[in-house]
C-alpha cells in the first residue's frame, strides 16, 4: 500500500525544466581580430572598405584611384590618369601588403607606378623624348594616433631615363636606358576613418601628389560611421549632465 502510494507521488510529480545555455556572445577570433582598433591609415584600407581617391601632383598632373581592403593586410587597386594629349587612358595596378598593423603602429610594402604625360618633341637633347613610367618597390613604417597618419617608404624604383652614354640618332629624339635607383619619401594623412587628405613626396624619380580620399564599407566588419573627426564636441551633440556636489 505504501509502496503504491510512494510510486504514484513519483509519476505526479513535475518534471524538471530543462534550461539551454545559451550560446556564448564572445565574437570568434576572425571577427575580433577584424574589429581591433587600428590607425587611419595612409598606406592601407581596412578590410571591406572600398577607397575612391583623386590626386593632384607632379608628374602625373592628376590621377584617379579605387583601392579594397581585405583582411586589414592586403589591398589591391588600380590608377588611372587620361591627358588632352593622349590616345588611350593610362591605367596601372597597386598592391599593398601590410605585415604588421598595431594599434598605432604599421609596417608593409607597396608596388605602385609614377604616371607622366606623353613625351614632347621639341627638338631639345635634354627634354625626353621617350614614354616614361616609374616603378616602385618600396616599404612603408607609420605611426598613427586618431585623425593623423604620418610615416617614411624606402626601397628601390625602376626608372627610364636619358642615355648618358649615347649620342642622339636625330635631333628630334633622345636614346633612353633602365636604371635601378635606391629611392624612398615621406607621407602623411589627415582625416577620419571616412575620408582624409594625404600629401606624399618620392626621389630621386621626383613624384609629389595630394590627395583626397573617401572610403565606403562595403563588407567591413567595424562599426557604422566615423565620418566625423573623434574627440570633437559639436553643438548638437548631447551635454553630459554635470553633477552636483552635495552640501
Amino acid at each position: 500500500m505504501l509502496a503504491a502510494v510512494l510510486s504514484s507521488v513519483v509519476l505526479m510529480a513535475p518534471a524538471e525544466a530543462v534550461v539551454e545555455t545559451p550560446a556564448s556572445a564572445e565574437p570568434k577570433p576572425l571577427r575580433r581580430y577584424l574589429t581591433r582598433e587600428v590607425p587611419f591609415s595612409a598606406r592601407f584600407v581596412d578590410h571591406g572598405v572600398l577607397q575612391v581617391s583623386a590626386a593632384g601632383g607632379w608628374p602625373h598632373l592628376y590621377a584617379l584611384r579605387l583601392h579594397l581592403g581585405l583582411f586589414d593586410h592586403l589591398v589591391v587597386g588600380m590608377q588611372t590618369h587620361w591627358l588632352p594629349e593622349q590616345r588611350a587612358p593610362q591605367i596601372s595596378p597597386e598592391v599593398s601588403v601590410a605585415f604588421v598593423r598595431m594599434r598605432r603602429f604599421e609596417w608593409g610594402a607597396h608596388y605602385q607606378q609614377t604616371l607622366y604625360p606623353p613625351p614632347e618633341v621639341d627638338g631639345d637633347p635634354t627634354t625626353p623624348s621617350f614614354s616614361q613610367r616609374d616603378h616602385w618597390l618600396l616599404t612603408s613604417l607609420s605611426l598613427g594616433n586618431h585623425w593623423l597618419s604620418a610615416g617614411f617608404d624606402f626601397g628601390v624604383v625602376r626608372a627610364r631615363i636619358k642615355d648618358p652614354n649615347q649620342d642622339p640618332p636625330d635631333p628630334d629624339t633622345n636614346p633612353s636606358t633602365i636604371r635601378w635607383k635606391l629611392g624612398g619619401g615621406l607621407h602623411l594623412r589627415a582625416g577620419t576613418r571616412r575620408w582624409g587628405f594625404t600629401a606624399s613626396v618620392l626621389a630621386p624619380q621626383l613624384m609629389t601628389q595630394l590627395a583626397f580620399d573617401v572610403r565606403f564599407g562595403l563588407f567591413e566588419m567595424r562599426r557604422k560611421g566615423g565620418w566625423r573627426p573623434s574627440g570633437v564636441v559639436y553643438s548638437t551633440d548631447r551635454r553630459v549632465p554635470q553633477w552636483r556636489s552635495s552640501k
